[in-house]
């Protein structure tokens, strides 16, 4: 009987431990909210807030390009119950837009208002992780640490021009730009649960870290018009930015500064299990002898 109970508890023991290796992939959903981080542009602009130029009154709040809704899509091995890596790719797919208003601002000898619009175009950033778990059976506290990877940072940027030089008449020049960044590494941790639903299907929940601050790279016009009417953009400049650069007088050349992507986010998904581990998929004991659960056990 003792040796019985012991075969039982063996396979028990060998069928678990399988479950909690191998490949598994998980799909989530989440809102990001700006970490604490650069609010100013090169300029000494704010990202986000408004600016009375003639009392020089600023109203400055925190921006991140990756504050919004956002998808995740990954896939992980553990090679235990207790450690696993895992691969994530973070989708943006409603980011938040961001917009600065300047009264009063000198363009062209005349006093206008310009406003600033800025939105990240579907950012999308890897994170290679390590994964611990606490091995819980039914719940699972779980942390990851690892690199954040920013693979698509562009930015739309709309510049809004409004004055009235002359007559009176009001004009407006809108000017469209494509923002792009310099590739630079962050960091990405996070801290949650998972609960077991059934075999080889588990929810989860998370709050997740992401410090990234890519430097700016280059800034191109993509369209412009004049109170309504399409202009031609051919022969517009680019504007580049460098750590290292010569400036110009006209700003075509200009210092770098870090674009705000950090946020905190709170993540929910489901995670399926693909495959067992390999050192127990095949329910095989030692000797190589199948294991028929309608036999009973024998002694040897």
């Amino acid at each position: 009987m003792k040796k019985l109970i012991t075969g039982i508890l063996i396979f028990t023991t060998l069928t678990n431990i399988g479950y909690s290796q191998g490949f598994y992939l998980r799909l989530g959903l989440g809102y990001a909210i700006p970490q604490a981080g650069q609010t100013l542009d090169g300029t000494s602009q704010p990202y986000n807030g408004s600016l009375n130029d003639s009392t020089l009154q600023y109203k400055v709040k925190n921006t991140s390009f990756s504050a919004g809704l956002g998808t995740f899509v990954g896939v992980g091995y553990m090679f235990n119950e207790h450690v696993g890596v895992q691969l994530d790719g973070n989708l943006g797919i409603s980011t938040k837009q961001y917009s600065f208003t300047e009264s009063n601002y000198n363009y062209q000898g005349v006093l206008s208002n310009v406003t600033v619009q800025q939105q990240a175009k579907s950012p999308f950033i890897v994170i290679p992780s390590l994964v611990l778990h606490s091995g819980g059976d039914k719940i699972d506290l779980y942390c990851r640490m690892g690199l954040a990877l920013p693979i698509s940072t562009k930015i739309t940027q709309n510049q809004i021009i409004v004055n009235a030089p002359g007559t009176g008449a009001l004009t407006e020049n809108d000017i469209s730009l494509s923002v792009t960044s310099s590739f630079s590494l962050g960091f990405a941790a996070a801290g949650g649960l998972s609960y077991n639903i059934r075999d080889k299907i588990k929810i989860w929940g998370e709050i997740s870290l992401l410090s990234l601050s890519p430097f700016i790279k280059e800034a191109d016009i993509t369209a412009a018009s004049y109170n309504g009417q399409p202009q031609s953009i051919t022969g517009a400049p680019t504007y580049k930015f460098s750590k290292n650069i010569a400036v110009d007088s006209n700003g075509y050349n200009s210092p770098a500064y870090a674009q705000p992507f950090s946020n905190v986010g709170i993540n929910f998904g489901i995670t399926f299990q693909l495959s067992k581990g390999g050192n127990h998929s095949s329910g095989r004991k030692g000797n190589n002898e199948d294991i028929d659960p309608n036999k009973p056990f024998r002694r040897r």
